[in-house]
């Protein structure tokens, strides 16, 4: 808890509570969630670590037998696949359990935001993208007029827009040029309060916003990164500190976590949710958007970051992170 920058149980256990009731209405509409805890099937797994898990962490615990590596793998897969309608597929490789294993973590998440201000996808066209090596690509951009949260500085642009869900909002900063987002990525990292003392500085603003349609896959073992932080002695089968999760009269001695996998799916079109009745970006299908005079253009047509937060009792919650880098290389063609 001390690498994670929390000193004791109770502070963790009243920051998560907040958590888990600002997530609450997200989850019943654009957040699919699964988290699950496997331990080697044993009976000497301490009862109360798995009613606590569920009840404090809402994180379900299961014994599973880890001597049959290929049907665990099996297993687990199955289990996100279903748990996520089949968004999140085969979060573990064949490799990722060995009889050996005592312990692994699974998080797999989907969003899929629902407007409060859906955009029209008839207005939706194939427009540039201009990537930071110079390589433009098309990618279906979405458009709407809208008064919107927005300032500028330092040569970026920050526009903040709701979601549907309760309190929840899509902040995009915006660079000036396609290779502006190393170098504001640099400043995050100098001073992590930059997005949040612009957005303090934000006011409702006329806007015309152009937003590419997105999807964003994100893989990551967290087994080595964890390590990097520090956080080493719990996969250490003979100092892992987890011994209190096992009966006081388990013969069971060594026991420790050997992996912890996450997948993230991230969403963004017109409504959150495909309700087209012909294709969205057909040129002839298009009406007419109305254009006003001196309303400023927020265009993301360069890579840009995003973050998906939840406000709740006056407290701002980073709920995903993230940067888009335009559609993958194999659409992407020279200018």
């Amino acid at each position: 808890m001390t690498s994670l920058g929390f000193g004791d149980e109770i502070k963790l256990n009243s920051c998560y509570t907040r958590l888990k009731e600002s997530i609450k209405t997200m989850a019943e509409s654009d957040l699919t969630l699964v988290n699950r805890i496997y331990v080697n099937y044993t009976n000497d797994i301490e009862p109360s670590f798995i009613t606590n898990s569920t009840e404090k962490w809402g994180v379900q615990v299961e014994k599973i037998a880890f001597i049959y590596p290929k049907a665990a793998v099996s297993y687990i897969n199955r289990w996100v696949g279903t748990g996520t309608y089949k968004r999140i597929m085969d979060i573990l490789d064949p490799g990722d359990i060995t009889k050996e294993t005592t312990m692994i973590i699974i998080n797999a998440v989907h969003f899929k935001g629902t407007w409060e201000s859906p955009f029209d996808f008839r207005f939706t066209k194939l427009s540039k993208f201009r990537h930071i090596d110079g390589r433009i690509s098309r990618v279906p951009m979405m458009t709407r007029i809208d008064s919107l949260s927005y300032t500028a500085a330092d040569g970026y642009q920050f526009l903040s827009m709701k979601f549907a869900s309760w309190r929840a909002t899509l902040t995009i900063v915006l660079p000036k040029t396609p290779q502006g987002l190393p170098e504001f990525l640099e400043k995050l990292e100098e001073d992590p309060s930059y997005i949040s003392s612009n957005i303090k500085r934000m006011s409702m603003t006329p806007m015309r916003i152009f937003l590419p349609r997105f999807k964003i896959k994100s893989y990551v073992d967290w087994t080595g990164f964890l390590q990097e932080l520090g956080i080493t002695e719990i996969f250490s089968k003979t100092s892992s500190g987890l011994s209190a999760i096992l009966k006081n009269d388990s013969g069971t001695k060594q026991f420790a976590l050997n992996k912890a996998k996450q997948k993230v799916f991230i969403q963004i079109d017109e409504m959150g949710v495909a309700r087209f009745t012909r294709d969205p970006i057909r040129q002839d299908s298009q009406p007419k958007i109305p254009r006003f005079l001196d309303v400023p253009e927020f265009v993301a047509d360069r890579p840009f970051y995003f973050q998906i937060s939840l406000d709740f009792e006056s407290t701002r919650y980073e709920i995903f992170t993230g940067v888009y880098y335009g559609p993958e290389p194999e659409i992407v063609s020279k200018p």
